[in-house]
């Protein structure tokens, strides 16, 4: 299927409802660029920084030392709960996997709940009725002992995670940025906080 469309909201719409008709499986590949748009609208690194992450993560498995601490090492990221999978809530709305996963805080963090609101991917991770971090900044669930990240697929009852939130490029930190993927932009009535402020706060 060629979808040539008036935007990419449009695209993106029947891109997947194409999808759901094709058995809710499909590959797509967008958007054609030219290299000089790609140098304008990508963010320089990225794979790097992914396999620099995964490179650290290994080497941690290896030395037998903490594998999210090396993540957080190599991202600059906060390390923002960790715990037991008590609760998974996951539906399909209009192509998005939508849902919240439960964490039950354990030794450190016992008696305590963080919840986190997904759809595809974490959008905003909330400790006790406060929130700790949201889009553009990501949050991610890593298994406690490995370092293995967990999608939004595979979250299960019982995992032992900690939960990660890592600082977002600048670019999505800008006004255009946050239009496209702050917290408003999926529904929340929140405005945006960098997560380092948030973690700040808390600690």
């Amino acid at each position: 299927v060629v979808v040539d469309a008036i935007d990419n909201h449009w695209t993106e719409r029947i891109a997947r409802s194409v999808t759901i008709d094709m058995g809710a499986a499909a590959f797509i590949a967008l958007f054609p660029q030219t290299g000089g748009e790609v140098k304008r609208a990508m963010i320089a690194g990225t794979l790097a920084l992914a396999e620099r992450i995964g490179s650290a993560i290994l080497d941690a498995r290896s030395h037998k030392s903490d594998p999210v601490a090396a993540a957080i090492t190599v991202t600059g990221g906060f390390r923002l709960f960790e715990g037991k999978i008590v609760d998974v809530e996951r539906r399909t709305v209009e192509g998005f996997a939508r849902g919240e996963v439960t964490v039950e805080g354990t030794e450190g963090r016992a008696g305590s709940r963080l919840v986190i609101q997904f759809q595809n991917e974490n959008l905003i991770a909330v400790v006790d009725g406060s929130v700790v971090a949201t889009v553009p900044d990501l949050i991610t669930v890593l298994e406690a002992d490995s370092g293995r990240p967990i999608t939004t697929e595979e979250l299960r009852y019982g995992h032992r995670v900690a939960v990660v939130g890592v600082p977002s490029d600048p670019q999505w930190r800008t006004e255009p940025g946050l239009d496209l993927v702050g917290p408003r932009y999926f529904g929340y009535d929140i405005d945006y906080r960098p997560v380092e402020i948030l973690s700040g706060e808390r600690s």
